[in-house]
């Protein structure tokens, strides 16, 4: 166990702000440089195949990217203007720490704000439009800062890795570095008892602004099946409703299933009885549009039937997001029993054709 969380530790400390996922990938790719030669493409994304040289080929997909921001200006007294990259809520910024990675380094920054005690009192609860937001690098003057930083260097919250109880942990982007975790323990798991459907590790990037990685390989790949590891929004706490986002989802009890618009349902069906006959614990989610994901893209290629797989996290797209180890692991084991699945099927009879309820396959 400590050698996955190890793994699980190096996914979440390394920098992947979208557009800026290099250190990220280099992780990925050591890890499964241990099972074959990864491959690439221009645009960052990368990935491997396990099993056999033939067979159904099943794609697990998870992205790289994490939100962030990026320097847009630096004014003549050395501070630094920023904008989102991502679903980066601007109440996040003031007063919290910062990174920004510079061609010379990490150089550390806060989030400026003003001092509570002059802010009126109706505008405590709001924070400042963009352009007015700052980060503070301790420069003495613009010549001093951009000694150390430059426009367009990507910034992240800084980061952090706790465990706050036995196999429960806090981190900045766990969105998604536990679907990376995720993809590359399937791989591992697959590789050691392989079936017969050629399994592909998947790590895109560009995800959380664009989707421009799984555009990009959605007809290029032409899977059979594609699965889709990413984030879902738990609504076990009391800053949560199960109803406000669209379901109950519980840290613990498991991946979450989609059913609907997220997915295929005849792999829904499949992953549910992959998980019984495993005994993993799985949660159901509905979607009755779009999923937000990469999954959306690779689904509107035509070319494959597509499940997202949901890994339950708390407080997503902030610095402090939440996950339990044991919803990551079960999620990758569900992911290589189902590849299994898949190869002693053959594949899906018609992947394009009518599904279970009688809509059109994804």
């Amino acid at each position: 166990m400590a050698a996955q969380m190890d793994l699980l530790r190096d996914l979440c400390l390394a920098p992947g702000p979208t557009g800026f996922e290099a250190a990220v990938q280099e992780v990925v790719r050591r890890r499964l440089d241990r099972l074959g030669d990864a491959e690439g493409d221009p645009l960052g994304n990368l990935w491997l195949t396990v099993g056999p040289e033939t067979g159904p080929l099943v794609v697990v997909a998870a992205h790289a990217d994490q939100i962030g921001l990026i320097v847009t200006h630096v004014d003549e007294q050395g501070f630094l203007s920023v904008a989102p990259i991502g679903g980066v809520a601007p109440l996040l910024v003031p007063g919290r720490r910062f990174v920004v990675h510079g061609r010379g380094g990490a150089v550390p920054a806060v989030g400026g704000r003003k001092p509570s005690h002059i802010i009126p009192v109706e505008e405590r609860r709001t924070a400042p439009d963009w352009p007015e937001q700052f980060l503070d690098i301790g420069a003495a003057g613009r010549e001093a800062a951009l000694e150390r930083v430059a426009v367009g260097d990507p910034v992240t919250f800084a980061p952090d890795f706790v465990e706050l109880a036995p196999g429960i942990v806090v981190a900045q982007a766990l969105d998604d570095r536990a679907g990376l975790y995720t993809m590359i323990r399937a791989l591992e798991l697959y590789a050691e008892q392989p079936g017969t459907a050629r399994l592909m590790g998947l790590s895109t990037v560009h995800e959380e602004t664009t989707f421009m990685g799984a555009k990009a390989l959605a007809r290029r790949l032409r899977p059979d099946v594609i699965l889709v590891v990413d984030g879902d929004f738990c609504t076990d706490t009391p800053a949560a409703s199960a109803k406000e986002l669209g379901g109950e989802v519980r840290l613990g009890a498991g991946p979450v299933v989609s059913r609907g618009a997220g997915g295929h349902e005849r792999l829904a069906v499949w992953a549910q009885e992959a998980a019984a006959a495993e005994g993993l614990p799985v949660q159901v989610k509905a979607y009755g549009g779009e999923t937000e994901t990469d999954a959306d893209e690779l689904m509107a290629a035509g070319t494959a039937a597509t499940l997202t797989i949901g890994l339950p996290l708390r407080y997503m797209h902030s610095p402090s997001e939440v996950a339990d180890l044991a919803d990551l692991d079960a999620a990758a084991c569900l992911v290589a029993a189902l590849a299994r699945r898949i190869g002693e099927a053959g594949g899906l009879v018609d992947p394009a054709g009518p599904n279970e309820t009688g809509g059109r396959g994804a």
